[in-house]
């Protein structure tokens, strides 16, 4: 019945989308999936309609990324790692962090052979994401003198599964269940948390243009409104949160396995707390910025510091 319900659900608001004069379009990091839960609660049950908001979510592909997606004007408000929204802003683009909801970091290295410490990858082939959020490691082994050979993938785990690396980057909600689900009979030894050697960065954020920031204050703050509302709701509703997630996967034509959205949704919902206060503030906390940008600027990632003020405020 619930799923019923949430299917005619979404079929009512994508019908009142397309009558609507203005439409706002929201873009996560990445396919559908339980690492957006939050955005799809506040969907499914209306709030952003509460805050008279009309916001469709459309993902990115490979060929056009959530910041592409921005940077076209597409997209009005999209997801992005900080990692990735510093590289961009010291490039030259001018984004705003408007709500940073992943406060601590998923990311992990999983080798072969047991690890003892970042020093054990040394002239290692180690597989990495195409997207920005292998800087941070990329740094890291820079910074430390590490010689590592990058291979690039997107988002599989094959490289490892078949031997072919010694060791692969992966986020403890996605690629590492995947690789237990492949027959992987993984020990502690053999994994390094980036939180674990002074790399607890923050991820995954909501970011506008400036110039968007600058004419949209009180519709940016309706959305951060709804969105932290959806999430707060997917912690106190897990399960009914799960429903959402598999509807909206299967409206975006993603086969997905239950289970191991539930594992996402999981550890999704563990790295909303901030492990400085033990709170969810749904804000880019200062010293999360100051790690991220010593680790970026030492490993040569990028060539000055990211000011808080720069990141958050127009």
């Amino acid at each position: 019945m619930k799923r019923f319900f949430y299917t005619l659900l979404l079929s009512v608001i994508g019908t009142c989308s397309i009558q609507a004069q203005k439409q706002l379009v929201f873009t996560p990091t990445w396919t559908a999936q339980a690492q957006f839960a939050g955005f799809y609660v506040a969907d499914a049950l209306g709030f952003f309609k509460d805050e008279g908001l009309d916001v469709i979510i459309k993902h990115p592909s490979a060929s056009n990324t959530s910041l592409n997606r921005l940077k076209s004007g597409e997209s009005h408000y999209v997801a992005l790692h900080l990692v990735s929204a510093l590289d961009m802003i010291d490039k030259g683009d001018e984004l705003i962090n408007v709500m940073q909801c992943f406060q601590q970091s998923g990311e992990m290295i999983v080798s072969h052979k047991p690890l003892r410490g970042l020093k054990s990858l040394d002239r290692k082939r180690v597989g990495c994401f195409k997207s920005g959020i292998s800087k941070l490691p990329i740094a890291l082994a820079r910074r430390e003198k590490v010689n590592i050979e990058w291979i690039p993938f997107i988002s599989h785990t094959n490289l490892y599964v078949s031997g072919a690396i010694d060791a692969t980057l992966a986020m403890n909600y996605n690629e590492y269940y995947q690789l237990i689900m492949a027959g992987q009979r993984l020990k502690r030894n053999q994994i390094i948390y980036m939180r674990d050697i002074g790399c607890n960065v923050p991820e995954d954020g909501v970011y506008v243009t400036r110039e968007y920031f600058t004419k949209h204050k009180a519709e940016i703050d309706k959305f951060v409104k709804a969105s932290k509302r959806g999430w707060e709701y997917a912690i106190s509703h897990p399960k009914e949160t799960l429903d959402i997630v598999m509807l909206y996967m299967r409206q975006a034509g993603i086969s997905g396995n239950e289970d191991a959205q539930k594992w996402m949704l999981k550890e999704c919902l563990r790295l909303l707390v901030s492990p400085r206060t033990g709170k969810r503030t749904y804000k880019l906390e200062p010293e999360g910025l100051n790690q991220a940008n010593s680790i970026l600027l030492q490993g040569g990632e990028i060539t000055k510091p990211i000011t808080y003020k720069q990141i958050t405020e127009p």
